[in-house]
């Protein structure tokens, strides 16, 4: 989309020339001349075609037409901070950026949010959610938590936890029958969730009985996954951690008591060695460590 706009510099020195009442004070502000300052107002005059200003001795006067104008130009500059900051912080509290996977956000970091700030009021968070765990772009976000194998190359990779893999469904699909648990969780429902390494036929694998037929829905996320099965869609397996909030309000239990030990795990994936970030980095860093190894 086009914009029929003068050039911001003309419109900030404008902003600023009618706020502060004379070029002098302005060009002060916008670290720029005096002159440079008379040059862009009248410039922005010639392209409206009408006076902004009246120039009375060294000091100005807003036109009718000038007063009618600013208002509008100091909000848009007021909601540009805004934005700025919003997105990018601002320079004297800048945030600290993280990514972590879609499902640990929503599951675990975002319930425990309130208790880090309440902790650590000085210190601002931005997180970014990613569906997969990609090459860390120090120039984006320096902190990852990220769930695999550990053997990433872009970054100084530290252990968080080694979580268990256990089967949840709706409490209406608890296993009540006669035979084993796995043998009853063979023949039921079951969601399966792409890409991961700890899959049901892991599971049945270790506990000795055949591997079934694939059944129900296939989805490429564990929230996916949590939500399905506690609308009573199948059986799923996922970490515990992840689980976690859907067992204490009781929207899933357990099918079995049973469960398999990951072959992934949670780590912390920073641009560069942990005493090399910033000091709120370093903070935030230390709390999750703690937190996760809880």
């Amino acid at each position: 989309m086009a914009y029929n706009l003068p050039p911001l510099p003309w419109l900030r020195a404008f902003e600023a020339s009618a706020r502060l009442g004379n070029f002098t004070r302005a060009a002060e502000e916008l670290l720029i001349t005096p002159a440079a300052v008379s040059y862009q107002v009248r410039q922005l005059e010639q392209h409206l075609g009408y006076p902004l200003f009246d120039r009375v001795h060294r000091e100005l006067k807003l036109t009718r037409l000038g007063q009618t104008y600013l208002p509008s130009v100091e909000k848009a500059f007021s909601d540009l901070s805004i934005a700025t900051v919003s997105v990018f912080g601002g320079r004297e509290r800048k945030p600290v950026r993280f990514r972590c996977l879609n499902s640990f956000g929503h599951l675990w970091m975002i319930p425990r949010i309130s208790a880090f700030e309440t902790e650590f009021p000085g210190i601002d968070l931005q997180m970014i959610s990613a569906a997969w765990a990609e090459s860390l772009n120090p120039d984006l976000f320096e902190i990852d938590v990220r769930f695999g194998d550990g053997t990433w190359r872009d970054g100084a990779v530290e252990l968080l936890a080694n979580d268990p893999v256990i089967t949840v469904c709706h409490p209406d699909l608890a296993l009540t029958g006669k035979d084993s648990d796995v043998v009853q969780l063979s023949k039921a429902k079951r969601l399966d969730i792409m890409g991961v390494a700890d899959t049901w036929e892991s599971f049945f694998r270790l506990f000795g009985e055949t591997v079934p037929d694939r059944t129900g829905l296939q989805v490429d996320q564990t929230l996916s996954a949590l939500e399905l099965a506690a609308l009573g869609h199948g059986h799923a397996l996922v970490l515990e951690t992840l689980a976690r909030p859907y067992l204490d309000t009781g929207r899933l239990v357990r099918s079995t008591k049973k469960n398999i030990v990951s072959r992934h795990s949670y780590y912390l994936v920073t641009s560069g060695p942990r005493q090399a970030l910033s000091p709120e980095a370093q903070t935030f860093c230390e709390w999750l460590i703690r937190e996760m190894r809880a």
